[in-house]
């Protein structure tokens, strides 16, 4: 696989989660799309409180209930490095239109090795109002051998859109969404899955 010049841009994703499914409509933290107290997430929110917690969420298979393309696939914009993958949509982001995401909206793209195997994720979560890519938490985790700078653990981001890897990779990737043609999609977020 060749990376060109501009490679660190180019390893970003937009992914997340959303709103608790079983909201009864109250205003409790737990259901406001933020991910509680930002620790171990729900089924629709991913957690913010970084690596570990964010791999436990991930081996427990929430993602899995959104709604998911059927099938690995190709990358689906030319400038994304990630080979083979696979997308889910929260509740939030599926059922969305045009404009800005609504708070909670949340994807994860499962990263594929040729033969299918998952080697890593990438998160993003729109954690409050605004179009700017700091009004998301972005997260990649890589295999070792992966070019994508990353550190011991494999992770490339994990963190606010407004500073290091969530913004320099993360960001500056995903802010050509819906640019051209070339960049489909919206507000940070090139593939929803309805």
């Amino acid at each position: 696989m060749h990376f060109g010049i501009g490679r660190t841009a180019a390893f970003i994703l937009a992914i997340g989660g959303a709103c608790d499914a079983d909201d009864d409509g109250g205003n409790d933290d737990a259901n406001d799309g933020s991910g509680g107290d930002g620790g171990e997430g729900e089924a629709q929110t991913p957690p913010l409180s970084g690596h570990t917690d964010i791999q436990a969420w991930l081996a427990e298979g929430h993602y899995l209930d959104w709604t998911c393309e059927a099938d690995a696939h190709d990358i689906t914009i030319g400038v994304s490095p990630h080979g083979q993958q696979r997308i889910c949509s929260n509740t939030l982001m599926s059922g969305h239109a045009t404009g800005e995401y609504p708070v909670g909206a949340s994807a994860v793209k499962e990263l594929l090795y040729d033969d299918g195997m998952i080697y890593g994720y990438a998160v993003s979560l729109h954690v409050e109002a605004g179009t700017g890519g700091d009004s998301w938490y972005w997260y990649e985790q890589v295999h070792a051998d992966h070019p994508a700078p990353h550190d011991a653990n494999g992770v490339v981001a994990d963190g606010l859109g407004d500073g290091g890897p969530a913004q320099s990779i993360c960001v500056g990737c995903h802010m050509a969404a819906g640019l051209d043609e070339a960049h489909p999609g919206h507000d940070f977020v090139y593939v929803q899955v309805k």
